[in-house]
């Protein structure tokens, strides 16, 4: 992980995840790169004599929260043992990490756990990149602040594109991880080919332990969760919305379950 994409946006979640995408970038002798999306505004004219179009959002206080959020940051930036650099860009922040994702190795975000009047909870942004990046992301859960790239991994396999797509883009992360565990979550007559999972892991160096777990439907992802924690793992590889996030928000996934209930990181494709 060479280049690692950091959203910066102050919230609760922002101090996790600038500490994991910190240790990620120590401990694989990466670059960060901290994107900030911004509320720089020019004043336009809308109305149909010329009048300015009057909004009760005070941009200029917005602006200088954002300036003085990335001064405090920088500071500290510079005090770390990482090269890093820092970005602005206009548009919502979802977008912004998706453009920005084209030339880097992996995207780092905070938990969201959908709660109303959450005050400063981070925003429900994961979903969507995880669809539309193109690279990994992680995802951090808000009470993670560090992570271990020398500790155990979960896989959880089912044989689909995602999961797939998902193991090739975790591989530099595989390859520093202590163990690495590769689940299968089914009833008794259940098969998944994890086999052929393994096979490409050890042709790149990476030794898997397999495992066979038993659930079903929404339980899967209780099962995959309690499993990764069981393990201590640093983080749990998953292929994102396997089914369409339409049915996944009708009825419920592993993908939706694990993004609201995940104790530990979720690194995740599409």
């Amino acid at each position: 992980m060479k280049t690692i994409l950091l959203h910066v946006f102050e919230d609760s979640g922002f101090e996790s995840r600038l500490q994991v995408a910190l240790d990620l970038a120590r401990g694989h002798q990466g670059h960060l790169t901290c994107v900030q999306p911004t509320t720089q505004f020019a004043p336009m004219s809308f109305g149909p004599l010329g009048g300015d179009f009057v909004t009760g959002i005070n941009f200029e206080d917005m602006d200088a929260a954002e300036r003085s959020h990335r001064e405090k940051i920088e500071k500290r930036l510079k005090e770390e043992d990482v090269s890093w650099d820092w970005q602005t860009g206009l548009g919502d922040p979802a977008t912004l990490l998706t453009e920005r994702s084209r030339l880097a190795d992996l995207v780092v975000v905070s938990q969201s756990y959908g709660k109303r009047n959450a005050g400063d909870e981070p925003l429900p942004i994961a979903g969507d990149i995880a669809v539309h990046a193109h690279c990994a992301i992680l995802v951090v859960p808000v009470e993670n602040d560090s992570f271990d790239c020398q500790g155990p991994m979960v896989v959880a396999w089912n044989g689909s594109a995602e999961a797939a797509k998902a193991v090739r883009l975790a591989l530099p992360m595989l390859k520093l991880a202590s163990d690495v565990h590769l689940v299968t979550v089914g009833d008794d007559d259940s098969e998944f080919p994890h086999v052929t999972a393994s096979t490409f892991l050890a042709r790149h160096g990476v030794s898997t332990v397999l495992h066979e777990l038993k659930g079903k439907g929404s339980e899967a992802s209780e099962v995959i969760a309690e499993f990764a924690v069981e393990q201590d793992a640093a983080a749990l590889v998953m292929g994102a919305y396997g089914h369409s996030r339409l049915r996944e928000t009708l009825f419920g996934g592993v993908t939706k379950n694990l993004l609201g209930d995940a104790k530990i990181p979720l690194l995740m494709g599409h």
